[in-house]
């Protein structure tokens, strides 16, 4: 049997989700995009932060993978599509070919 006042605290755990998870998934400040591989087999992050959405032109770093980066370049006019919702795909070829599809997710900005 519970104590008095026990019961509301354990309803309420419930209803939160009773772990660590942020409170609004919706406040997300930047979400990854993972880039295909290559025929080496090896894949590169970018991070787009939801700053960048309302901007201009950014150039991003991609995460290190096979000993090297990948710089990438996102126009205004990319990042305005993104954020509208739109898909946009980029290609870079610095050595070998990698391609992001890039959509901001539900959950982000």
């Amino acid at each position: 049997m519970f104590a008095a006042g026990a019961v509301p605290g354990l309803l309420w755990a419930i209803a939160c989700g009773g772990d660590d998870a942020p409170a609004d998934a919706n406040n997300q400040t930047s979400f990854q995009v993972t880039s295909d591989s290559d025929a080496t087999g090896h894949r590169h992050v970018l991070t787009v932060m939801c700053g960048d959405l309302a901007g201009g032109d950014v150039r991003y770093t991609s995460s290190e993978s096979a000993q090297h980066t990948h710089m990438v370049t996102m126009t205004r006019d990319e990042l305005g599509r993104i954020a509208a919702g739109e898909t946009v795909t980029k290609t870079i070829t610095d050595g070998h070919a990698h391609t992001w599809t890039i959509m901001r997710p539900s959950t982000a900005c």
